[in-house]
């Protein structure tokens, strides 16, 4: 019930913060782009034995990566949200350690997985209340069903990646960080939302998305 309540809250704010900022959604369309900044943080998750997933060697890269790409397609910075990458302070349960995607996603977030990583997130006492600034953590998890990572959209101020593709797909933490932001799959050859692959383009439309979310601010 919890769970179901913040998705609510969640998608109530990103509709408000979506109206408010539809001029500067129309700006960036003709090509306005002043500089924004998202705060994002890494929060690796420890196993049943208190071992943590990845090291933060293993992470950096991907968080370079994201800010590489966003500040070259979006202008937009990606910062830390206190603190770049840090490990959860004890074990993680088995439901958020092997999570789900699609379907299996929402069920999670419902559940167990969903109040630990609530419990985990990086917040702002406005970005809470309003959406406005609230950071984006991603979560790094050992095994995911179907995909390597993922995300509820506006429904999640959080998303999740599994390590061991982390390591080798540097550009999964921005693609999933995106989605958190409201972009959708792209079919494009060399997008950054296309699923699988190398790219790290976006059109003008997704930028202006992307620059329009309540997570992304100017100050």
């Amino acid at each position: 019930m919890v769970g179901l309540l913040w998705e609510l809250f969640n998608l109530l704010k990103e509709v408000a913060n979506r109206v408010l900022k539809l001029p500067e959604f129309l700006l960036t369309l003709v090509g306005v782009r002043f500089g924004k900044r998202l705060r994002v943080r890494v929060v690796v998750l420890r196993d049943e034995r208190g071992l943590p997933l990845a090291s933060d060697a293993e992470v950096r890269p991907a968080y370079e990566e994201a800010q590489r790409i966003l500040a070259r397609m979006a202008g937009v910075a990606v910062e830390p949200a206190g603190w770049r990458v840090v490990t959860a302070p004890h074990a993680a349960p088995k439901a958020a350690l092997d999570v789900r995607c699609t379907d299996g996603a929402w069920r999670d977030d419902l559940g167990q997985a969903g109040a630990f990583f609530r419990s985990l997130m990086a917040s702002t006492p406005a970005g809470m209340l309003t959406g406005y600034g609230q950071p984006v953590t991603v979560f790094v998890v050992r095994s995911m069903t179907t995909h390597n990572g993922c995300s509820l959209g506006a429904a999640a101020d959080y998303v999740t990646v599994e390590a061991k593709s982390l390591r080798t797909a540097r550009r999964l933490l921005a693609h999933e960080v995106a989605h958190a932001c409201g972009l959708w799959h792209s079919k494009r050859p060399n997008n950054l939302m296309l699923p699988q692959g190398p790219g790290e383009e976006l059109t003008h439309m997704q930028a202006a998305v992307l620059r329009s979310s309540r997570h992304v601010t100017y100050f």
